[in-house]
């Protein structure tokens, strides 16, 4: 990590009186230098993302080795825990300075993104259809970690939650969660799909079933999204960030000698029912052209 090369960083003025902050992320695990494998680290990174194309913020990316973090970073930063923000400029929607804050705890964070969000309800964590949203969900992660764990589980409850969010999303019949953009629930939602989807076939022999059709039509939409797929860690950090706790076959070959991937493709299936675009946001947008690549 280099405090004067930023792993992001957006083309924009500096006279922008926008809150800026800077966002710090776990690294690769494989080149220590390309953004990391952590689901949570990705979800914030999104929902910045997204509130920069909104011209609610603006921000830099830098992305840390957690383990061996540079001494700039821990002269900042005494936290373990990822991601972490500093304000570097601007005021929040109490009309508070940001400058110089570091907001180092998943609390801290989540409270950061709210206080900077001016006009982006859909971004919260507190609206009421993300609250929804997130229990439809709430236990497929947890139920995901616990198949890997465990050689003698047959997966049951992890297809049941894929099948039950399946089945929510045939029934709610908008391109995303909430409605035809994407909303915090999905910046939480997507990561983990990414996960299931590299991780479960390869420790596990697991694939999302072909005929979700649901689930496959949401990545697809996902991964036509830059807050998505400009922030999406490589198949290979995906698959070695459970390395260690997949009690599975194990990696196939070496992912520190591979070229970095980046799966996005989805199997060919019978089309579902067209989507409505659902909510009052209107048609959702790609918005910047370029992330961290």
């Amino acid at each position: 990590m280099s405090d004067d090369k930023p792993f992001y960083e957006p083309e924009e003025s500096d006279e922008d009186p926008k809150p800026k902050f800077e966002l710090y992320i776990k690294a690769s695990s494989i080149d220590g230098e390309m953004k990391g494998s952590c689901p949570i680290c990705q979800q914030w990174f999104m929902v910045a993302y997204l509130l920069a194309e909104q011209k609610n913020a603006s921000f830099k990316v830098f992305t840390v080795q957690a383990n061996t973090p540079p001494q700039t970073f821990k002269d900042k930063v005494q936290s373990k825990i990822f991601p972490v923000v500093i304000g570097t400029s601007g005021k929040n929607v109490n009309g508070q300075d940001i400058s110089g804050i570091v907001y180092d705890s998943y609390d801290d964070v989540e409270k950061f993104f709210e206080s900077i969000n001016f006009n982006c309800p859909k971004l919260k964590r507190t609206q009421q259809t993300n609250i929804a949203s997130l229990k439809i969900f709430e236990d497929l992660y947890k139920n995901f970690n616990l198949f890997l764990q465990n050689p003698s589980s047959d997966g049951k409850k992890l297809l049941q939650d894929l099948r039950n969010l399946n089945g929510h999303l045939e029934i709610q019949g908008t391109p995303f969660l909430t409605g035809s953009s994407l909303a915090y629930a999905d910046c939480v939602l997507l990561p983990k799909l990414q996960h299931i989807r590299m991780a479960g076939e390869q420790y596990r022999d697991f694939k999302i079933p072909d005929e979700l059709n649901f689930i496959w039509d949401y990545l697809e939409r996902g991964y036509e999204t830059t807050a998505f797929s400009a922030t999406l860690p490589s198949d290979q950090d995906i698959v070695k960030h459970y390395e260690m706790r997949a009690a599975g076959k194990g990696i196939k070959g070496r992912p520190t000698l591979q070229k970095q991937t980046y799966t996005t493709s989805v199997p060919t299936r019978v089309p579902t029912t067209t989507v409505n675009g659902g909510g009052e946001d209107g048609e959702g947008s790609n918005g910047m052209d370029e992330a961290g690549e």
